[in-house]
């Protein structure tokens, strides 16, 4: 079992370990990876949690470690600051090839792991340097397991995040060619606490969300009753009993009957339910940031989009 991350460095810890953090059953959805000049192909990890099976879970984006002729692959998490290695995992590469063991440097209370990664498209990531979360990953044969850590906000900083999830492919890059930004409907994009938020409209009005790229359970949560009434079926709901950090908490879920849009773009909302939930600590956390919902990527099968944090503009298409 791959064991994910203890710490979040943002605001909505609570609410976001919640809807989106997945620890049990992974299961990778196989597919190929085709190697382009500018492209990176990625698969989706299979999830569950509390019974709930997610079944687009996680990105995962294969890498390549100097010295190891093997590709390997790192969850995408925007919502964490630095690149990752899990340190059982660590354990188990430096077992096989122990040169790697020079590579760790210790710190006080940390390692760091510094190894030149490439992405399967043979692009460079960002930083050479990894931190070690201890007591995390698997620790069997190097030939038995491919995850080896998360990738974080860092990659993307100051960069354009290009996500396709139909032909399940991401470029990062620096600048988008003319006629490849102008296809897509742009909204305005704040980057904080290594949060994407942005405006959704939905029935009209606009509403302020949070968007993760890691694991969504639920493709649209809100804390919001007007707006949870106002976009589903009243008369056919549905209760989710949930427990995080101690306490339960429940979610009431209908499908969504009213169009909802990005800029100038319907999302698809066939067989998609959102879900209200009026629990105490959830709403404190989103209302200090007047947010009103969090959506997941499962919103998006169906579409292009754009992160762009040079220009500060979310575009889809």
């Amino acid at each position: 079992m791959i064991k994910h991350l203890p710490f979040r460095i943002f605001v909505y810890s609570i609410f976001i370990s919640l809807v989106f953090a997945c620890k049990n059953d992974a299961k990778i959805v196989q597919n190929e990876y085709e190697i382009a000049s500018d492209t990176i192909n990625f698969q989706w990890q299979k999830l569950k949690q509390g019974g709930f099976t997610i079944n687009h879970g996680t990105i995962l984006i294969p890498v390549k470690l100097e010295g190891i002729d093997k590709t390997f692959k790192m969850q995408l998490d925007l919502g964490i600051d630095h690149n990752v290695i899990y340190g059982d995992t660590l354990n188990a590469i430096t077992s096989a090839y122990p040169a790697l063991q020079n590579n760790i440097q210790h710190r006080e209370g940390y390692d760091v792991f510094y190894n030149q990664i490439h992405f399967g498209n043979q692009q460079p990531i960002a930083q050479d340097s990894l931190m070690v979360q201890k007591n995390f990953g698997k620790s069997e044969n190097l030939k038995d397991f491919d995850i080896i850590g998360t990738l974080g906000a860092n990659e993307i900083k100051n960069k354009i995040l290009l996500i396709d999830f139909k032909s399940q492919q991401l470029v990062i890059t620096e600048k988008l060619e003319d006629w490849e930004a102008n296809s897509f409907s742009y909204t305005p994009l704040r980057f904080k606490n290594n949060q994407l938020y942005l405006d959704l409209i939905a029935n009209g009005s606009k509403n302020a969300v949070v968007y993760n790229t890691h694991a969504s359970l639920f493709p649209f949560a809100t804390i919001d009753a007007d707006l949870f009434k106002s976009i589903t079926e009243e008369n056919h709901t549905e209760i989710k009993n949930l427990k995080s950090w101690g306490e339960d908490i429940s979610f009431t879920g209908s499908n969504i009957t009213t169009k909802i849009r990005i800029a100038d773009v319907n999302l698809p909302i066939n067989n998609k339910k959102a879900f209200f939930t009026k629990a105490e600590k959830v709403s404190k956390t989103l209302k200090s940031e007047n947010l009103k919902a969090v959506i997941g990527s499962d919103l998006f099968m169906n579409n292009t989009i754009v992160i762009d944090l040079v220009n500060n503009r979310f575009g889809i298409k």
